[in-house]
């Protein structure tokens, strides 16, 4: 069976790739601070690690196959360097164990322009106003991902909430994204389908409500 250490799994997005992951068949290892919090099942290792401790990252990718960090701060107006340091210690981390496939999930503000919907348009200068310290961070995080040698995948996702899944979501590289709400599960098949996606191969992918 393939591993998969996933990174954020006690969030809400992290949570569902965790439930997608087992009913498919792959074995999770699960990287958090805190490990005693976390009850643990069949196929599910939990490890203690944290993004800005590279060491630790080391030590949890240890024969790993697949890596995908849906990690995120608890106040996205508030996020110092979060996002880029703990980006950079996964992709050192995946490099010195030897783990190629790195999915990571940042958000459809990163988006350019031309990707978007008219909508859209008009009210991201809005967000990147609200979430500035988040979107230069992002920036940061998505250059070093993209600039290492691994097989990386940025999935850019839309909205979230936990709405039913619909096991359903319409993706690909530069996909016009509009402003609607994906259920965590949803975006969870997405960047749980990436690991196999070959075609999305070090490659910016969109994500949102089919």
């Amino acid at each position: 069976m393939k591993q998969i250490a996933i990174i954020g799994a006690t969030g809400s997005t992290g949570k569902e790739v965790v439930r997608l992951a087992l009913e498919a068949n792959y074995n999770v290892i699960i990287v958090v601070r805190n490990p005693e919090r976390i009850q643990t099942e069949k196929n599910v290792t939990v490890v203690k690690g944290d993004v800005t401790d590279l060491e630790s990252l080391e030590l949890a990718f240890r024969n790993v196959d697949f890596v995908i960090s849906c990690f995120g701060p608890a106040n996205n107006r508030k996020i110092n360097s979060l996002l880029s340091v703990g980006a950079s210690n996964i992709v050192k981390a995946c490099e010195k164990t030897g783990v190629k496939r790195f999915v990571f999930m940042s958000g459809f503000v990163q988006a350019d322009y031309s990707e978007l919907s008219f909508v859209t348009k008009l009210l991201m200068p809005l967000f990147r106003l609200m979430y500035n310290e988040s979107y230069n961070d992002k920036v940061i995080a998505e250059t070093t991902i993209q600039n290492s040698n691994l097989e990386w995948i940025i999935v850019r996702a839309s909205g979230l909430n936990k709405a039913q899944p619909t096991g359903k979501y319409k993706a690909g590289i530069k996909s016009k994204i509009h402003f609607t709400m994906l259920p965590y599960a949803d975006c969870a098949k997405c960047l749980l389908d990436a690991i196999e996606e070959k075609s999305w191969t070090r490659q910016i992918v969109n994500v949102g409500k089919k």
